[in-house]
């Protein structure tokens, strides 16, 4: 009779283990997007409209991975921040931190959490069970095999990603950062901004808002909203000897690499190849992030 019982506990207790796993999968499956194995094109050829630091365009193989299907929110954020005491988001300017007295703004818990460092995206990402996705693996996610210009194909769609151009219903592209400033501290975006923004100032929108700007594996806001921040440090010219089989990016000391283009900026930063930067302690009001997760 004992045996009996032992068996029967073990039958039940394999069965549990069974179901949590089969929870578990389905959870990931809601809010992550599989990027199977395999090959794509990284990067810009040379002759096309874009930066040198996107240069050589080359095959790039990668390894399966999980990815975000959204930007971390707000409330995902708080969630973490009241479980670990890790520090809330905040700026160093007062009137773009977009929580207040540890909480987020009303009516913004959906948007993406900004006002956050490398650091902090780190950190939340390892709480989750996660990590960020490298530069290779952020830039598959966003443009699927086919090298498409931005997540929903090649033709350029103000209306399909938050930035400035969906804001001023029309193109928009700065030639430089007086250019920049005339629309946002000066100019038409500065007066959408105090008209529309969280705080008169910031005009992230909740995640998923364009379902049409979603990439071939569906994951969303890949271009605009909330800049992310990915795993690699960044350096102008890593392109030309980097591994073309899941490169991790190089060794270095100083930036580290943002990607996706946010609210604040031109079309010509939503494309899925450009690269942008910053210092791991910087805490903008454009950059947020989202995890990916390795195949086990």
């Amino acid at each position: 009779m004992t045996s009996r019982r032992l068996l029967l506990a073990a039958l039940l207790l394999g069965l549990s283990a069974c179901h949590q796993s089969l929870v578990q999968s389905t959870a990931e499956q809601d809010s992550m997007a599989l990027i199977p194995a395999g090959e794509f094109l990284m990067g810009s050829p040379e002759g096309s409209d874009s930066f040198s630091d996107e240069r050589p365009q080359r095959t790039v193989v990668l390894s399966a991975f999980w990815m975000d299907r959204y930007e971390v929110t707000n409330i995902q954020y708080e969630q973490f921040v009241t479980a670990t005491g890790h520090r809330p988001p905040e700026n160093t300017n007062p009137t773009v931190t977009l929580w207040e007295r540890g909480y987020p703004l009303a009516d913004s818990e959906r948007h993406p959490v900004v006002n956050v460092s490398w650091h902090d995206a780190v950190a939340y990402c390892r709480w989750a069970g996660k990590r960020l996705p490298t530069e290779a693996e952020w830039e598959k996610a966003a443009r699927g095999t086919d090298g498409r210009l931005y997540p929903w194909g090649n033709e350029w769609d103000f209306k399909r990603a938050n930035s400035a151009s969906y804001w001023a219903e029309r193109t928009i592209e700065f030639k430089d950062g007086s250019a920049w400033k005339a629309f946002w501290v000066a100019g038409e975006g500065a007066r959408i901004s105090k008209e529309r923004g969280l705080k008169g100032e910031v005009l992230t929108m909740p995640v998923g808002s364009f379902p049409d700007g979603a990439s071939p594996y569906g994951i969303l806001d890949m271009a605009g909203n909330a800049s992310e921040w990915v795993q690699d440090w960044f350096e102008p010219y890593y392109y030309l000897k980097a591994p073309q089989t899941d490169p991790r990016g190089p060794a270095g000391i100083l930036l580290k690499v943002v990607r996706g283009g946010s609210w604040l900026k031109p079309a010509k930063s939503l494309r899925t190849a450009d690269r942008d930067y910053g210092y791991p302690d910087d805490r903008p009001s454009g950059t947020g992030f989202r995890c990916a997760k390795d195949i086990r």
